[in-house]
């Protein structure tokens, strides 16, 4: 049996336990992806997931944005209107996720909240870097973001408490979860990650994405031959490291790598810029908390 034939096996194992794919988010992605969508398909789709409706509908009634004598917005119309195309796709977006994330059972070390939050805070970080750097959708690295450890979610799954030893055993040793895997032979959640995605049949590049979201250089990346997917990989890693650096949310580990000059030079990042990115990353997480984080 090879490598892949058992994280496969592992997927389809665990068929009962797993959450299913929600259509909408399939929809949604694929919504990101296309530049000629636009507000009318959106509120089409989040017409019909009730719940998602609801979510769109208070925030639109935040005093984020509605002003002080407004009245209350009542209808899905208006709602998507008032926040605008970029934060009603990435509501419904987020909103989907969470709802795989919290219908899994956690360990007590690692809580449903923090993988939340981590995982908004690299869609956020991954979003900022790619409209700094001119490179690829800022709709497309946020979607790549936001799902790049789901994988976590599978390793919860197959075993809470052997997962959870992981995670103590990383944080005592002080050393990335990731690095902890390879180190002892266990199951990598990129890899799952990986293979939940294609039992989902989601696009090839969002499953390369995950899959190399933790391998800095482009000769580790075996499968990929597209730049622009290379690109998504270099974004959401960096994101990754910055995320961690700033304590948003619990990845299941607390040490910060820092990139390597190679990488920042192959990206054209100066020390500098990389302070002012993270400030940037920071100060759009805090902003969007209020309408994004939806917990």
């Amino acid at each position: 049996m090879t490598v892949s034939d058992e994280y496969t096996e592992i997927i389809h194992s665990l068929k009962n336990k797993l959450p299913s794919l929600p259509k909408i988010l399939q929809d949604l992605i694929s919504k990101l992806s296309n530049p000629d969508s636009n507000l009318d398909q959106v509120e089409e789709l989040v017409q019909i997931d009730q719940a998602i409706t609801t979510q769109i509908l208070k925030v639109s009634n935040k005093i984020e944005f509605l002003e002080p004598h407004e009245p209350r917005i009542v209808t899905i119309h208006d709602a998507l209107h008032k926040i605008g195309y970029e934060n009603a796709k990435r509501i419904a977006l987020n909103f989907s996720v969470l709802k795989i994330m919290r219908i899994t059972k956690f360990p007590t070390n690692f809580c449903c909240e923090d993988l939340w939050q981590h995982s908004l805070g690299v869609a956020v970080a991954s979003s900022v870097i790619s409209e700094r750097l001119g490179l690829e959708s800022p709709d497309q690295a946020y979607a790549c973001g936001l799902i790049h450890d789901l994988g976590k979610l599978v390793k919860v799954s197959h075993n809470y408490r052997i997962f959870s030893k992981e995670i103590a055993s990383a944080y005592r040793k002080d050393i990335d979860l990731h690095d902890l895997e390879i180190r002892r032979g266990l199951l990598r959640h990129d890899f799952l990650g990986y293979h939940l995605l294609d039992i989902w049949q989601m696009p090839k590049q969002l499953k390369q994405v995950v899959k190399w979201h933790h391998s800095e250089s482009k000769t580790d990346r075996i499968d990929v031959e597209c730049d622009q997917t290379n690109n998504l990989i270099d974004i959401v890693y960096l994101s990754n490291l910055i995320v961690n650096k700033l304590k948003i949310g619990y990845s299941g580990h607390r040490i910060f790598k820092k990139p390597s000059d190679k990488f920042l030079r192959s990206l054209n990042i100066k020390e500098e810029d990389l302070e002012s990115i993270e400030i940037e990353i920071r100060e759009t997480y805090e902003h969007s908390c209020p309408a994004l984080l939806i917990l």
